[in-house]
């Protein structure tokens, strides 16, 4: 066997290796019962949700003008929801796969999961391909195992919903080698390619538009072409883009309205305002994954700025020391993609932060982060530890275990997370029908509910049919109720508490939009007044019903940890405290 046979041979067995490895880590999203807004588009698929959707292509269409009043009148919409509230993505690709999963594989969430692992299959396939044209052969293996293994594809494997993630980045990947090739070789072949595979990532979904960070990086490292050639060489990836933008307008997709999307074409102000926080939390994320970990959603800004900071400035030295030593091509390739995925980072800050969003972004960084290891590593003359030397292998020391411990370890504990609250919630469901089986065709009412109380009436029904209707009244910590009269039930959260989520968490209201002491908001079967606002929004609110509040038909809920279990409600003149 020739040395060429020998590599291949090898190269193949690596990659083998890790898909082995992201079997055992990404196992219990595998295992993962639906989720969240999976039963939503079970639902749409089934054409079971209250709204009709026409076809395979409207999977992500969730809010929109012509349904918000069914949806708010059915309560899957709480009273505290933004007036113009739109929640609608342009993902056609991705929305007809899962269609046709659902149809085929109806209440069998595993084929689904492993359709979605397929997709990071390809995902991996794709960098790994882009990577070993770019770079070193070693350097391309460590940055194809640190972007397999990265926490950022949990998501997308485990929640359904997210699959578009995968989608249009496998596409994206294999389009940006393809543009690469024609603005190398001017092949005509490879911009058709580009064209088509960029098109593609697109109708999978927004994850697409942060290749435009990739392919402005390229064409700053690329020098002495006039500016008609450059344009020319543009167009593979500005006319599917330009295309997707322009029916995305057209047929008004986008978010607004919400505090956890920040649509920069329909809330530019707020995405401004909202960009310099997300942007990093992901960051800190991207290089050491530390989101969770030394900071969570309510760090002050400050603290963030620090960490940020101190960060760049520990990792400018070292990578600028590195790249230096590389020969031109090299160094500019690499250059390229550790600036293309900071800039790939500006379109996913339209939602709030997680990892899930960072598939695009790791693709460069995971590169920046290999040509360091292997000069560290693996370095062609063995220098004495001291200086630079010295903060170049503590540094890379910090960032290997980064990334092929803490990582793929974080991966696995977030998958094994995934599974645990998606099981937990499917036995909640599970126990309130067999405990109180009316509650899939009764008026049911949720005195303090959690995040995922709006998502329950899709999975009360084997067919994905919402309950008769379902109100939440508040989603908070701690809640005291107070019975006025027979039809009059007053909620009170605590001093510095809201009844709704706020910031990110809110999202069917921003917080550009406050809610005023006085403001009323009428139900179908009942009037909301709110009578006391808190630092951080109404914390006391109103309710009075057209009905007794133990009118026939009507079941009483309190979402708690457990379980959703039976909630009393006080006699006339008391109170009764909720808690999760």
């Amino acid at each position: 066997m020739n040395a060429w046979s020998t590599g291949r041979s090898r190269s193949w067995i690596g990659i083998a290796l890790v898909f082995a490895a992201g079997v055992v880590l990404f196992l219990p999203a595998l295992r993962a019962p639906f989720f969240l807004d999976d039963y939503m588009q079970a639902s749409m698929a089934k054409g079971t949700f209250p709204a009709p959707r026409f076809g395979a292509f409207d999977l992500y269409d969730f809010v929109n003008d012509g349904d918000r009043a069914v949806l708010y009148e059915r309560g899957i919409l709480p009273w505290w929801t933004e007036p113009d509230l739109q929640v609608r993505f342009f993902r056609p690709l991705s929305s007809v796969l899962l269609w046709v999963d659902y149809r085929l594989f109806d209440g069998s969430p595993l084929p689904l999961h492993i359709h979605s692992f397929l997709w990071w299959i390809a995902t991996v396939l794709a960098a790994r391909a882009l990577y070993r044209r770019l770079l070193a052969p070693r350097v391309a293996a460590i940055a194809t195992i640190i972007f397999a293994l990265a926490p950022c594809h949990v998501f997308p494997i485990a929640w359904l919903a997210n699959r578009e993630a995968l989608v249009s980045i496998a596409f994206g990947i294999a389009a940006l080698d393809a543009y690469l090739r024609w603005r190398a070789e001017r092949r005509l072949v490879h911009a058709a390619l580009a064209t088509g595979l960029f098109a593609l990532s697109m109708t999978g979904g927004e994850y697409a538009i942060g290749f435009a960070g990739y392919v402005l990086a390229f064409e700053l490292v690329t020098h002495g072409e006039r500016v008609g050639k450059r344009g020319l060489g543009l167009l593979p990836f500005l006319v599917p883009t330009a295309a997707y933008l322009i029916v995305r307008a057209m047929l008004d997709y986008g978010a607004h309205g919400s505090g956890y999307y920040a649509d920069p074409f329909l809330q530019p102000e707020q995405f401004v305002n909202a960009a310099p926080r997300r942007a990093a939390i992901l960051l800190a994320e991207a290089w050491g994954g530390l989101h969770g970990l030394v900071f969570d959603d309510d760090t002050p800004s400050w603290e963030l700025a620090v960490v940020v900071v101190a960060g760049a400035a520990l990792l400018f030295w070292p990578f600028r020391r590195v790249f230096a030593r590389l020969d031109e091509t090299p160094r500019r390739r690499a250059g390229a993609l550790l600036l293309g995925g900071h800039l790939a980072l500006i379109p996913v800050l339209a939602a709030a932060p997680a990892p899930r969003l960072l598939g695009v972004t790791m693709l460069g960084i995971a590169a920046a982060i290999a040509v360091l290891l292997d000069q560290a590593w693996f370095p062609a003359v063995v220098e004495e530890r001291r200086g630079g030397a010295e903060l170049t292998g503590l540094v890379a020391l910090a960032l290997g275990f980064a990334h092929f411990v803490h990582g793929p370890g974080t991966a696995w504990l977030m998958a094994r997370e995934f599974w645990q609250s998606a099981t937990h919630a499917a036995s909640r469901t599970a126990k309130l029908i067999a405990r109180r089986p009316e509650v899939a065709s009764s008026e049911v009412v949720i005195v303090r509910g959690m995040f995922n109380s709006f998502i329950l009436p899709f999975s009360l029904d084997e067919t994905g049919r919402p309950a008769g209707r379902w109100r939440v009244l508040s989603q908070t910590g701690h809640v005291l109720a107070l019975r006025r009269d027979a039809r009059t039930l007053d909620l009170i959260a605590p001093a510095d508490k809201c009844l709704y989520p706020k910031g990110v968490a809110n999202l069917f209201r921003a917080d550009s939009s406050p809610i005023p002491v006085g403001a009323t908001f009428r139900l179908p079967d009942a009037r909301v007044t709110v009578l006391e606002v808190g630092p951080l929004g109404p914390r006391s609110a109103r309710f009075e019903f057209d009905h007794d509040l133990e009118a026939d038909g009507r079941v009483w809920l309190n979402d708690a940890i457990e379980g959703l279990e039976d909630a009393p409600l006080p006699p006339r003149g008391f109170g009764k405290p909720y808690d999760p």
